[in-house]
Parts: C-alpha cells; structure tokens; sequence
C-alpha cells in the first residue's frame, strides 16, 4: 500500500443501550446525500504545511437522535462542522447530465451548519465535516486524532484517524488574487441581519465576514467607493469626507482580507444589461448635494469623475494605499458601450496614474476599444477556449489576466454550481496555473435570497434569469454570531488556491514538474480528470515534488 495513503480506522466504544450510529469516512470531494449509504473503509488525508486538508464522516441512525454531539481531539488544529441540505430545483439548462451529481429537484449539501448538538433524523445520511490545518511550524509525520459521537452525554461511537503532514509549505506570501463580491451595504444586510438598532454591528459584522474569507484565502475585497464617501458643499465647491471607506479599508486590514482595495465601478447602467449607460455622481446643487445617475454626454458626468478621482488619488497616496489599490470602470462592457467605455477609461487613467484599470469582459466579443484602456483582463471561462494567444499578448504588454465565472460557463467547463462535483470547484486553481492566469473573480459571495437556506436560486435581471444553484452565494448568513458560515465548495475553493500556490512553488524549481500535473489535472479548456482517485494521485505527486 502506498505510504502516502492514511488509514482512518473506525475504533467502535461499546456504549450501552440508545440509538446505533452508523459512520463511515467519505473522501471530501464525495457529496453525501440524504439516501447515501454507508461505506465504511479507508480514507486518505494528507496535508501540507501552512495548508489545510478535509476529512468527512457520513453518519445515519435507523432511530432520531434529537441532540448529537460531535468533538474531535487532535494534534493539529481542527474545526467540526455539520453538513446541511439545501434544495435544487433545476440543473444548469446548459449542462449534460453527466456533468451533474444527480438531477434535480433535490437535496444537495452545501452549508456547513456549527449548532452542535443537532438532530440526526431517522434514516437520513448526514455528513460531519473536519477541517485540519497545518501551521507551516508542524513538524512533518503522522498525527492522529478521535472523534467522538455522544447523545445526551451517552458516547455512543468514537472513531480514529491519522493525518499525514507532508514537508511542502504552501507559501507564506500568497500570489493568486481571488475576489468574492460581497454586497455588504448596511440596507441590505440587514435582511438578514439585526443591525437597525445596533450601527456597530454592521462594522463589527464586516470584520467577521473579512476574517472568514482571509481564511479562505480571499484577498481583494470589492470596495464600493462611490458609496463610501460622504460629498459636502464647500463655498460651493464639492468636498469628500472618507472616513467611512478609511475605516472600511482597515477594518477589512485588520480581519487579514485586504490584500488588494478594489474599487467599485464608476460607470453604470440604468437598469439590465442591455439598457443605457449612465454615470452615478454626486452633483453641487444650490445649497445641496445630489447624487444623481448622469447620462455619459452630460458635462456634468465629466467634471465629477475629474473632480473625485483628483481627490480620491490624493488620498490613497496620503494613506499608502496607491500601491495595492485597482479600478473597475465599467462591468461586462459590451456592443455599442465600447465608444462611451474607452472615453471614460481614459478619464480615469488620467486621474489615477499608476493605479490598473481592471473589468470583466467576455472575449468572444469585439474587444479591440478593451485592449488599451484596461490593465487587468478578467474574461469570463467559456469566452477564450481559442483565444488564449489574444490573453498571452496582453500579458508580455506588462498586463495581467485573471478570469471569472458567473452564471456560465455551463456545459463541460468548470464552476462552482452547488450540483456540480466538488472536483470541479478543486480544479479551479489548478485551471489558473495551468494557463498562466493570476486572479479568480465571481459576483456572488453572498447575494442571497430573501430565505437563503431554501432558495439557492434566486432571479435576477428584472426576474429574467434563473441563476444556477449557489451561483448567486458561496456563504450562508449567521445573524446568531453576526458571521457567515462556510460551505463545502468555499473549503474545497480554498484547498484549490493552496494547490495552486504549490503548483507555483514547485514551478520555480521544477517547472517541466509542475507543468506536467497541471496538463495532466486540466488536459484542455473545457477538459479535466474527473475520476477523484486518479485527482488524489497527482495531488501526492505534487506533495511529494
């Protein structure tokens, strides 16, 4: 038997009389379903130093257990979760079956839930979910470690494990660039959350969702900055107080997120896709500030931007904060917005020198007015399977190029649909490297539903579109301990990123190495290993390199 492989064995108590536990080891990236069965066997967990590595447990009880506790004792540092289901009601329509772990309307996990204890039903599988981390100080062996599974103070099973620490060290310094957008505007936030009555809150809620998301290895935040500034009349003259966006920027330093501040977007449109372009702006009235959306050939539109950036870019470099800041114009520009987008993109460069431009584009367009006004590429996968020579371009200009998903791709392409495989949410990262690519970008963090536990699938676009199960939130609302709670795709997203930073380690020393585990993880664009044991074999490879 290969050494890398960790024998979890199931050392069962006898426990006297009450409810009897099945349990069994689940390789993490295996949903479990209401109807699993229970398999009980080997499982593999091996870690990297300064990384973090998944174990999960399915469990099932023929009778109700009304308050199961779980408590695990290890070496290392470890967090135990629940694995809740949240309802599908309808696969991506541009999906194979094939592609889709079963077909919908069902039950898929996804959030993981920490009330412990908690009621198993009857006759329903649930999974139990253990993070282990690694510092990058762990001496590399064998730690082991048990879980415990007790009712009302009755144990009724305890189960063992072993977890490989490997020598690699993912790096200290993370390269990748990866951005959830958040709508974290206090009016809307507090749908879910009680903040009316507590205006603390809300900075003290930020703070908690940033912690989250560092640890996970998020470090651009989508810094609404039109919105953060507080505009006055001064003789007449507009003023910009930032407080607000100074105290975001290091409330969001100190959870450990930022990272790159990226700026919000200064052009808008009027309603959907499709509709006008307009310039949102804060416009000097007699005797008060208005903030109005201006048509882009209103002169007004202009002498605001000139007027804010100058501030706004003064400031930054007061602050320290020019170095690490960029600047979206305008999202998805497309069709007839190109004359208005390259005008405006040449204002705000003008205004923010040194500081790169940055937006999301789908490259299966006409993007010739896109090539010289934006530094940072962000083409959306599915659009560049023939154009990554246009990408690589880009690049030896001095550009950067990241890619992003978002309600597409669908078909055989990777994403992170809650009724994908969680291969493909792994691959992601190893899709980065693989192709020379630098940053990750989705839109929804945490754009929820009115009942985010129950409609996983909300509509947008003017109830238009049916977004794909969990395109719209990777995170799930914690009004209880004003946080967020993490889900199985946000762990196995963050293991990706660490993959991704040891692909780029192992590059450095070994590049035809590293170069072969990614083209054997991702042969082509829309192509990837989907077996998980033949995944697992190039992840001990890259351990082991």
């Amino acid at each position: 038997m290969r050494k890398w492989i960790v024998l979890i064995s199931l050392l069962c108590a006898a426990c006297g009389a009450g409810p009897r536990l099945s349990v069994g080891f689940v390789d993490p990236l295996i949903k479990v379903f209401p109807d699993s069965a229970i398999e009980r066997g080997a499982a593999a967990s091996v870690v990297p130093r300064n990384g973090h590595a998944s174990l999960q447990i399915a469990v099932r009880s023929m009778r109700r257990i009304a308050g199961l506790q779980v408590t695990v004792k290890s070496r290392l540092p470890a967090q135990v979760r629940h694995v809740g289901y949240v309802p599908v009601g309808s696969n991506p329509a541009g999906t194979p079956e094939d592609e889709v772990i079963r077909p919908a309307p069902a039950l898929y996990p996804d959030p993981l839930l920490e009330d412990f204890p908690f009621e198993l039903p009857a006759r329903q599988t649930t999974s139990i979910w253990i993070t282990v981390h690694a510092p990058a100080d762990t001496a590399p062996g064998q730690y082991p470690g048990e879980v415990e599974f007790a009712d009302g103070g009755r144990v009724l099973k305890r189960v063992s494990f072993q977890v490989r620490v490997m020598p690699a060290v993912v790096p200290a310094r993370q390269t990748l660039q990866v951005t959830n957008w958040f709508n974290l505007d206090a009016e809307y936030l507090a749908r879910h959350y009680p903040l009316v009555q507590h205006p603390e809150r809300y900075w003290s809620l930020l703070e908690k969702i940033g912690r989250v998301m560092a640890d996970h290895r998020q470090n651009v935040i989508l810094t609404p900055v039109f919105n953060l500034v507080r505009p006055s009349l001064e003789n007449g003259r507009l003023r910009y107080d930032f407080a607000n966006f100074d105290r975001w920027v290091e409330v969001f330093e100190k959870a450990g997120l930022i990272g790159t501040i990226e700026g919000g977007h200064l052009l808008g449109r009027a309603s959907g896709y499709q509709t006008a372009m307009v310039v949102p702006a804060y416009v000097a009235e007699p005797g008060r500030v208005e903030q109005k959306q201006l048509d882009p050939d209103d002169p007004r539109a202009e002498q605001f931007l000139h007027s804010f950036l100058g501030t706004l870019y003064a400031h930054l470099k007061e602050k320290g904060w020019a170095g690490r800041y960029i600047q979206h114009i305008h999202d998805e520009p497309h069709g007839r917005e190109a004359a208005v987008y390259t005008r405006y993109a040449q204002i705000i460069r003008r205004n923010l020198p040194g500081i790169p431009t940055i937006d999301a584009v789908g490259l299966d367009q006409d993007i010739r007015f896109f090539a010289d006004v934006c530094d940072i590429w962000v083409p959306v996968l599915g659009s560049f399977d023939q154009l990554f020579p246009v990408i690589r371009a880009h690049v030896d200009k001095g550009g950067q190029a990241w890619f992003y998903t978002c309600i597409g791709p669908q078909g055989r392409h990777l994403n992170r649909f809650i009724d994908y495989p969680l291969l493909k949410v792994r691959l992601l990262h190893w899709f980065n490297f693989r192709h020379n690519l630098t940053g990750f970008l989705h839109w929804g963090g945490n754009h929820w539903s009115p009942k985010p536990f129950l409609n996983v699938q909300p509509v947008i676009n003017d109830n238009t579109t049916l977004l794909p199960a969990g395109d719209s939130a990777i995170v799930y609302p914690d009004p209880a301990r004003n946080s967020i709670l993490s889900s199985i795709r946000l762990e196995t997203m963050r293991e990706g990123i660490e993959d991704y930073e040891l692909l780029a380690a192992l590059a450095r020393r070994n590049p035809a190495k590293a170069s072969s585990l990614a083209q054997a993880a991702i042969p082509h664009v829309s192509d990837y290993v989907r077996d998980v044991a033949v995944f697992r074999d190039l992840e001990r490879q890259l351990l082991e390199e």
